[in-house]
Parts: structure tokens; sequence; C-alpha cells
């Protein structure tokens, strides 16, 4: 066993932070892709889904894998997928090349979430378990704060290809770190079943009700997080006028309050909301539509200050949730099964995030980035709808705990 499940936590963090450099510096990247690469807002939209296709194609496998072989096996694997891809994108000047080696980044990325859950059920207790799994998601923006500083530096130093290959480096030591260093229980090496039992398990998890509207609020926030990570840079360069470096220094305030943002509600999740993971996602909704409605009206004479309060809120709600939609869904699976029931959860909020980046730059480029982040708002409402209907009123998800 390893010594405390702080240590555990640390070591999945580690491996959420290297695994999720790329796709969370992908939008500080745009300008650099866009000017090499001459590409139009519609085609650096598809940067960021094509990322998201190979998720969406494997998140259920990843699920169903980590069930069967364990955390420790496929993290291990995954990094190792997951940085040569890279370093492949970083080999070839092309457009077409780039988008499939970033494709296969996106497949090992499938892994990030569900590797590492059934620690995170195992090690902590129901009370605990928001802030711990919040913890664990602040590898995200963690990264995306990383990476905003260092990706762009090595960009401007040469080009975008080099950007690349130090985020695969950057993502295989990570990876394998936690991969080597974590003593995995013999309780969670998983179970070897049939690989038709598993899927017969997934599907009878699937049809739980919490789960399916769980993941329809899920799948609407995540709309607001790609809309963040892939467009506010370039909104605050086209529309607000902005230089690229005080663009980009926005960029990374939303990630640091991101990551007090995904503490925030984790703790939030366990403590005010008595352990509900419906609720707080439903609020988060109404802000998340608040702030960009206003971050719709940024202009030419916008004060910076302003920006720069709108950026933090964004990154603070609209990247905050995920740790306690993670959470939600792995509960509902249960020690033995929370990487099954991640597996359906976020193959379906994946599949919104692929869509996200191609269609929010398809309106910028025809209707300009106001009409964008006003249509993003409306959609934030609707997510409301579905989280009330998951809490029952204040009641938590149901513990399957064993």
């Amino acid at each position: 066993m390893p010594e405390s499940r702080y240590e555990v936590l640390a070591l999945f963090t580690g491996a959420m932070i290297g695994a999720s450099l790329c796709i969370m510096s992908t939008g500080a990247l745009m300008p650099f892709f866009k000017s090499a690469l001459h590409l139009d807002q519609a085609q650096l939209g598809w940067l960021l889904s094509i990322q998201f296709i190979g998720s969406v194609a494997m998140t259920s496998v990843a699920g169903l894998l980590t069930d069967r072989f364990g955390d420790k096996t496929v993290v291990r694997w995954t990094g190792l997928l997951m940085g040569l891809s890279l370093i492949a994108a970083s080999l070839v000047a092309s457009f077409s090349w780039l988008l499939a080696w970033l494709f296969v980044y996106g497949i090992g990325y499938a892994a990030v979430t569900p590797a590492g859950c059934h620690a995170i059920i195992f090690f902590f207790k129901k009370a605990d378990r928001g802030l711990a799994m919040g913890i664990r998601q602040c590898g995200v923006p963690i990264a995306g704060v990383i990476g905003s500083l260092l990706l762009p530096a090595i960009a401007l130093r040469s080009d975008y290809r080099e950007a690349l290959a130090a985020a695969g480096v950057f993502t295989l030591i990570a990876t394998a770190i936690a991969s080597q260093f974590y003593r995995e229980p013999h309780e969670l090496e998983g179970e070897r079943v049939s690989l038709r039992t598993m899927l017969a398990e997934m599907v009878q998890i699937a049809r739980e009700s919490r789960l399916i509207l769980l993941t329809l609020t899920s799948m609407i926030l995540i709309a607001g997080q790609l809309a963040l990570i892939g467009f506010l840079t370039l909104t605050l360069v086209h529309r607000a006028g902005y230089p690229l470096s005080l663009a980009l220094g926005l960029f990374t305030l939303s990630q640091v309050a991101a990551i007090f943002g995904r503490l925030s509600w984790g703790w939030l999740s366990d403590h005010l909301f008595a352990g509900s993971r419906a609720l707080p996602l439903a609020t988060v909704c109404v802000l998340v539509a608040a702030i960009a409605f206003a971050f719709a009206s940024v202009t030419a004479g916008t004060p910076v200050w302003w920006a720069a309060f709108l950026a933090a809120a964004l990154g603070f709600t609209a990247e905050g949730w995920l740790g306690v939609s993670v959470i939600g869904f792995a509960e509902i699976g249960g020690e033995e099964r929370s990487g099954s029931a991640l597996g359906v959860g976020l193959t379906w909020t994946l599949l919104a995030a692929f869509a996200t980046p191609a269609l929010f730059g398809a309106l910028a480029q025809v209707h300009g980035f106001e009409v964008a982040w006003r249509c993003l708002a409306i959609l934030q409402l609707l997510g409301v709808v579905p989280a009330l209907l998951a809490s029952r009123g204040v009641m938590p998800l149901p513990s399957t705990e064993s």
C-alpha cells in the first residue's frame, strides 16, 4: 500500500498535469498555428476539436480497460501514446498531419480521467471525495498555466513545432513518474472478467437516470470550458484589440482562477451542498451564462481590469466544475465500476467538447465573437434543468459503494 492517500493524489495529479499540457495550451498556441499554417477561425477550431474526437471514440473503452487492468497500467501506456504522438506532430509542418497526430493524442487523453478515479474512490471517504477530485482535476488548469507560459515562449523563440515537442516530452515524464511510483492495491488491479460481461454491466450503468441527467448538464458545461480554452485569447486579440502578450496573460489568469475554482466547487459540493453533485452544477450553469453575456460585450474600449475580471470569473466557473461532475459519475459506478460509469458519462461529455470549438469557430467566423458568446450563454442556462432533476431537491447522489 502507498504511504498515504495524499501520495496517491499527488501522483495522479502530476499525471493529469502532464497529459493535459497540450490540450490546455492549444488556445494559447492558436495565434502561432494561424500564422504558420495560414488558417481561418473554423480551421483553428478543428485543432481543438480533433483532440476530442479521439477521446470520444475511446473514452468508454478507456473506462473498461481501467476496470479490467487497473489505473497503473492504463496511465503507463496511454502516457506513452500521448507523448510520442505530440513528438510526431512536431516533426511535420502540415495542417493535415497535425490534425492526424492530435487525433492520436486525443485517443490517449481519453484515459486521463478514468485512470485514477478508482484510487480516489478507494482511498477517500465520501465526505472528502469532492475536494480530493477537485485537487486532482486542478491538474488541468495547472497544465493551462504552465502551458500558456512555457509553450508560447518556446514558439516565439522557434515555432509551434518545438512547443509541441516540449509538450510531448513533459507528458512522457509526468505519466512515467505516476505509473512507476504508484503502488496499486491488490483490490484495484482490475477484475479478470470477460469483455462481454463488462460491456453488459456498462449498458446497465448507462441506463441509470441520474447518470443520464448529470451527463446532459456536463455536456452543456463543457461547451463553456472549451469556448474559454479555445477562444478567449482570440476574442481579446481580435475583438478587444489587445496585444497578444496581454491576451495570453489574461488566459493564464483564467487558468489560475480555474485552479481555485476546482478546489472551491469540490469543497462546496462536499459541505455547502451536503454531498450533492448536481446542485453545484446547476449553480455553475447560471454563473457561466451571466459571465458569457458580459464577455460578449468586450470591445476595443473595454478596460483591462474588466477583461481581467471576466477572464478570471470564466476560469473559476467554466473550468471549475469538472471535478464535481467526475466524482458524481464515479460514485454512481462505485469502487468496482467507476471506470465504466465515467466511460459512459465522459463519452457524451467529450462529444460535446469535440463539437464546441468547430461550432463556436464557425459562429465567430460568420457572425462574430459577440454572437458566438451570446449563443453560448443561452446554452448554459439550458443546463440548469437536468441538473435540478438529478438533484431531487437537495438529496445527494446515491452511493453504490460495496
